[in-house]
């Protein structure tokens, strides 16, 4: 019996047929990527607009707070002013966690500067509420005038007539630390608070401008993506 032949394959051939194999593999990677990256960014598009609602929720929040805090100096009522400052802390742990949810969101479908921008948000609103806090109690200790330093000013532009705010003393007795009519060790002096109050508000602007710089690049993503849909 005749040895039977295998038929012969050229060596481009097989090279041709590895290569539209490998070319159709990368084909159906592309267009598999194309189809997944309009749902990409239509999520992205959509927590940005969700974004974009905490932080209108946190102005509005902040609007009502200083409504608070400022019917709190008028009225001197600090019931009202306790009970707003746990509503607004009760809020802001709610957005905080949309926000954390949010953000690990975009981290797992690739979206790391979006992801990067909100945790500069969240950083520093949280720095905005504590200084915020922190303002409001110093501003509240002046307005009643609980610094020992402002007493003593009332009574100076009152005259040398006027009555003293401190009892009298026996002749001899030195003043020591603790003394009953002095201010507590902790109480700031009037330069101290001055200072207080000034390096407050300027560390509160660098987080308030942060927070509109991220927000500013966050709205470009935003238009972006309307502009290429």
């Amino acid at each position: 019996m005749a040895p039977q032949l295998l038929p012969t394959v050229q060596g481009d051939s097989l090279c041709n047929n590895k290569q539209e194999s490998g070319q159709g593999e990368q084909a159906n990677a592309q267009q598999q990527q194309q189809q997944q990256q309009p749902a990409d960014e239509g999520g992205l598009l959509e927590r940005l607009d969700a974004f974009m609602a905490v932080q209108r929720e946190r102005a509005v929040a902040y609007r009502s707070f200083d409504a608070a805090f400022r019917a709190y100096l008028q009225s001197g009522a600090e019931a009202p002013y306790r009970q707003a400052m746990g509503q607004l802390t009760a809020q802001f742990q709610g957005c905080s966690l949309r926000v954390r949810a949010m953000e690990a969101a975009l981290q797992n479908s690739g979206q790391l500067e979006a992801a990067a921008l909100l945790r500069v948000v969240q950083e520093n609103e949280r720095e905005k509420l504590r200084l915020t806090l922190s303002l409001q109690a110093l501003k509240a200790a002046y307005q009643q005038e609980r610094f020992s330093w402002q007493l003593e000013e009332g009574a100076a532009a009152e005259g040398p007539d006027a009555p003293s705010l401190a009892p009298e003393l026996p002749q001899g007795h030195v003043c020591g630390l603790g003394c009953a009519h002095e201010a507590p060790p902790e109480e700031p002096t009037e330069a101290e608070y001055t200072g207080a109050v000034r390096e407050s508000y300027q560390l509160l602007q660098v987080a308030i401008t942060a927070i509109n710089d991220a927000l500013e690049e966050l709205a470009q993503q935003r238009q972006d993506l309307l502009e290429e849909a």
